[in-house]
């Protein structure tokens, strides 16, 4: 316990600092980009990334599977198997990026059709797409397989912080190319650059931690079988993640251009910023759950679900207190007011927000358990649901219709079906109890949200000074409503979570 304790711990601490720092980059480099160059140039990468994240299907979630695979050997101490499991993995890794290359290529001609009008864009667009292709090829052409054994092996935390260390680097270097030097190409090539110095640390790193550990070998045929079995359906899942994250993209700047699509962009910037903290946590804290999972009991592993759940549901309800009052305030400041998107479609952001972060806790414990090809009937459900929702929808509301279609899906779908599936498969009783705990803990953060944002509507002030009063007024009501409505309402769990929190701090 204790060990799985300090290992969260630390991959928490790591991943709290990586989306602190990273987001910032993030803000820094989109703002240089349309200051020097303009929107389009944000539309045209975000393009990019929706088509490479397309293309990345050809991963099919080998990684995930492995990682879940690796969890018993690593505990065990079996160095054989898991050096047979990541020969395995390097060798499916390097045919993946060979067909991800392929992928690229085939998805060339028709560049031209999915970019559209390239505005004030004079670089060529087909080798500002080459280099991004190269980069993403690269990682599966060199050492990207070795992440899943640090995270396998709870050490998180390490793979983030060589990440960090690159993007510190990456992103100096990519001010330069827009400031200085105000050349595109630069700013692409050193994409490609940093991922290369990645993952040659990651090999070296991986070579003196885990020096048992080299990728040789073959494994078991029950094992190849498990991994296939649950590669099938990550891969379904995997199409889902697209259908909901990178059409969109492609739909927006199909329907309506490179500038709104520049413009969403800089939304989901804020967005995968404050999601992104979540998606880190729960990735920290995973494989200490799939280790739980296979050392204690049901029970066990019930309570921690529930305080996890109540803690988790805390952040995820100052947070989106935090996007509804602060959200467009802050993209004023940042990309001015000609930029934004009016208030309604923000609240919809938020909406995404929320929908998608309640379910992260309840996710870690679905993919430590490798649940993937049990669910694969409810992935298809909703890649459907959500492909028709935001073609319909889009075609009648524009970028609204777009922002909602996956909440939709998520929340009808998704949510409940993985939820029934995990109670049913696993849990086996306390589902009733989790659904109330999810509606009381909604009906918190509406209320609360609704407080600040009529709270912050009465605040004067602009830029600099209106963010900070309104950040201090998110904040008093946050203090003043939430840790007094989860202690009346949810009392044990308050108290349980305080024990718990403590534990952490004492490991």
């Amino acid at each position: 316990m204790e060990t799985r304790t300090r290992n969260s711990k630390r991959n928490i601490i790591v991943g709290v600092i990586s989306n602190c720092l990273i987001p910032v980059f993030a803000f820094v480099i989109k703002s240089a980009t349309v200051r020097y160059f303009g929107i389009e140039y944000i539309g045209l990468t975000t393009v990019f990334a929706s088509v490479f994240q397309i293309l990345n299907l050809a991963e099919l979630g080998f990684a995930t599977a492995v990682i879940v695979n690796l969890y018993k050997p690593i505990k065990d101490d079996d160095a054989e198997a898991v050096r047979g499991i990541l020969a395995y993995f390097r060798r499916v890794y390097r045919l993946m990026g060979l067909a991800m290359l392929a992928g690229g290529i085939i998805v060339c001609p028709f560049l031209r059709l999915l970019v559209g009008d390239t505005g004030v864009i004079t670089e060529n667009i087909y080798i500002l797409y080459f280099v991004y292709l190269a980069e993403k090829v690269s990682g599966f052409l060199l050492f990207a397989y070795k992440e899943a054994l640090f995270n396998a092996a709870q050490r998180f935390d390490v793979t983030k912080l060589i990440y960090i260390i690159c993007y510190f680097f990456r992103g100096c270097l990519q001010l330069l190319a827009l400031i200085v030097f105000r050349n595109f190409y630069l700013f692409a090539l050193v994409f490609l650059l940093a991922t290369v110095f990645y993952n040659l640390a990651l090999d070296l790193l991986s070579k003196k931690k885990f020096p048992q550990y080299r990728p040789e070998g073959t494994i078991d045929e029950a094992t190849g079988k498990n991994v296939m079995t649950q590669v099938a359906g990550l891969s379904i899942s995997n199409v889902l993640g697209v259908s909901r994250d990178s059409l969109n993209s492609l739909i927006v700047n199909s329907y309506l251009g490179l500038i709104i699509a520049g413009q969403y962009s800089n939304y989901l910037t804020v967005y995968d910023a404050v999601i992104g903290f979540f998606l880190v946590i729960t990735k920290a804290i995973q494989a200490s759950i799939g280790n739980s999972i296979v050392s204690e009991s049901v029970e066990k592993n019930y309570a921690d679900l529930t305080r996890m759940e109540f803690l988790h549901n805390l952040f995820v309800t100052a947070c989106t207190v935090y996007m509804v009052s602060l959200y467009q305030p802050f993209m004023k400041l940042w990309m001015g007011e000609e930029l934004m998107f009016s208030d309604p479609l923000m609240m919809l952001f938020v909406l995404y927000f929320y929908i998608r972060a309640m379910s992260e806790v309840k996710n870690a414990y679905f993919s430590a358990l490798g649940y993937w090809w049990k669910a694969k009937w409810i992935f298809v459900a909703e890649a459907i649901a959500v492909i028709a929702l935001m073609l319909v929808l889009g075609k009648m509301f524009d970028v609204a219709g777009i922002i909602i279609a996956p909440s939709i899906s998520i929340l009808t779908i998704n949510y409940i079906g993985t939820t029934h599936l995990l109670f049913k498969e696993y849990f086996k009783s306390g589902r009733k109890q989790f659904y109330i705990n999810r509606i009381i803990y909604t009906v918190i953060t509406v209320i609360t949200c609704g407080i600040s944002w009529y709270c912050c509507s009465r605040i004067p002030l602009e830029g600099i000074p209106g963010l900070a009063a309104r950040l201090g007024a998110c904040t008093l009501v946050l203090l003043l409503i939430v840790p007094a409505a989860m202690f009346v309402i949810k009392r044990k769990y308050m108290k349980e979570s305080i024990a718990f929190i403590r534990q952490i701090i004492k490991a």
